[in-house]
């Protein structure tokens, strides 16, 4: 027979737990709740001493979860997700209070595409609240598995492969895969250009690991038609990116999407027989309002390509 709930636990410190466990640095989660560091403190210590085991490895190590902090973030997360969801969706149902809804996307989609997708949403739920986390692909993963976040927004590719069988995937739109030029370039004259033709040109990439992530499709794609792309500049900003090439620094590629926007002196060719997708990502037991945000971020990348075209 299991042991019944020990109620002398302060579940109030178990957020402030999660924020910690997601910073893993006392002063960022602590500015993050919006409380002075040595009160973060008291209130872990107080959390450990209620639970009876150490919960993170402090200074002058690394602040980092132990086995037993490991534990309870993977079972305590998705579960104090649950209660928000379930007492923010009664409330909603007896028109008490708004409904929630925690989104994740890639900071590509944040200049454009994401405020067209809460403003059409909220024009169908105006009592609703997004939540918003701006996260690569792996870490909208991780949230997805871990109920940090209920949906994630990404676009993948034939050399970005996105392989989830435990998660949904639904596409919400296709289109080319593009290479961004300085609005001089001799393949800017071009309606459509073959990869081989950049062959020999500097990349402005990706930041990081050249086997996982959007660099990794990048360096696949070239591979592809032959050649390794020659990195000039890399970034985590797709704006970053984008001012690079404007600069002259080199070419990038990126999906349709974020180039339906560009600033002055880049411009996009598609590339020939290269498509990319946009994807929303969720949990089995989907969000509600899963349909309400594919149907928005359709009708956002409607608008985006045909008022830019």
């Amino acid at each position: 027979m299991t042991a019944g709930f020990d109620s002398s636990i302060d579940l109030r410190l178990l957020p402030s737990f999660l924020v910690l466990a997601d910073e893993l640095h006392f002063g960022r989660a602590a500015q993050r709740l919006h409380i002075a560091q040595p009160a973060l403190s008291q209130q872990i210590a107080r959390l450990e001493r209620q639970i009876g085991v150490r919960l993170f490895d402090r200074p002058p190590q690394p602040v980092a979860l132990t086995e037993a902090g490991r534990a309870l973030r993977d079972r305590v997360a998705p579960a104090l997700l649950l209660v928000e969801q379930g007492i923010a969706e009664s409330a909603a149902i007896a028109g008490e209070q708004p409904a929630t809804l925690s989104v994740g996307h890639l900071s590509s989609f944040a200049g454009h595409l994401i405020p067209l997708i809460v403003a059409a949403m909220r024009a169908k739920h105006p009592q609703l609240t997004l939540t918003l986390h701006e996260a690569g692909l792996s870490n909208q993963l991780a949230a997805l598995r871990q109920s940090r976040i209920q949906i994630g927004l990404v676009h993948t590719n034939p050399d970005l492969p996105l392989t989830v069988p435990d998660l949904r995937t639904i596409t919400i739109a296709t289109g080319p895969r593009t290479i961004v030029l300085p609005t001089q370039h001799p393949l800017a004259s071009k309606d459509a250009v073959v990869l081989s033709d950049a062959a020999s040109e500097p990349f402005v990439l990706p930041s990081g690991d050249a086997r996982s992530g959007a660099r990794s499709g990048v360096v696949g794609a070239c591979q592809r038609y032959g050649f390794t792309p020659l990195a000039a500049a890399q970034a985590n900003d797709t704006g970053v990116m984008l001012n690079l090439v404007a600069a002259g620094a080199g070419v990038a590629l990126m999906p349709w999407i974020v180039t339906a926007v560009l600033p002055p002196g880049v411009i996009a060719r598609p590339l020939v027989d290269e498509q990319c997708e946009l994807v929303a990502l969720t949990a089995p037991d989907s969000p509600r309002l899963l349909s309400t945000l594919v149907t928005a971020a359709r009708e956002a990348v409607r608008r985006l390509t045909t008022t830019n075209n």
